[in-house]
């Protein structure tokens, strides 16, 4: 699969935000705002979750994740947890997702620790200033939508150590264990 470009991020996150708009027009007189703003988050995260689902080429895992995250909202929405804590559940849950499936080393998931971390900043920043939360969620998925620059350290690594000694010495130890067969079995 092709890895998330920067474009695809932008119109996933103005999808989303377009969305959010969209439900918050249509609903809000009709839904309370901390069940609507409670929808929209799941709404979101879900979109957000299932692209990450397409664009990985990791094909492990999926409906254990998937259900992982199904468990866990509906625990939130019936435990009645806090609009707050459930945001930070669900960045988090963004955030180990693509740790898992796109990133192979510690340092890259620590960057795309911190790309989560400012999209947060920059969501709370908008929903203060703003009170909306469509420009909270395009500004939270503005920024991660820059998570596919994120170097993947981990194959320049795996290249190099393959290119390497280690051919060589593979093929040795084969060869070793064949010519060692072959003794075996033509001494009487």
């Amino acid at each position: 699969m092709k890895t998330p470009g920067i474009i695809d991020g932008l119109i996933l996150a103005f999808v989303i935000s377009l969305g959010a708009g969209a439900a918050n027009l249509v609903l809000g007189g009709f839904i309370g705002y901390g069940t609507l703003f409670n929808l929209v988050l799941l709404a979101a995260a879900l979109t957000y979750l299932l692209y990450l689902f397409k664009r990985s080429s990791a094909r492990v895992g999926r409906v254990v994740m998937l259900a992982a995250w199904a468990t866990l909202s509906l625990a939130c929405w019936f435990f009645e947890v806090h609009l707050f804590e459930q945001v930070l559940l669900q960045a988090g849950f963004i955030w180990l997702v693509r740790a898992l499936y796109f990133h192979g080393t510690l340092f890259a998931a620590a960057l795309d620790f911190g790309l989560v971390s400012a999209g947060l900043a920059a969501g709370a920043w908008a929903m203060v200033n703003t009170g909306s939360l469509a420009a909270a969620l395009w500004s939270f998925f503005l920024i991660q939508s820059l998570f596919g620059w994120i170097p993947d350290l981990s194959r320049k690594q795996r290249g190099e150590s393959y290119r390497g000694q280690s051919d060589y010495s593979a093929f040795q130890s084969a060869h070793r264990v064949a010519l060692d067969a072959v003794r075996k079995l033509t001494q009487p």
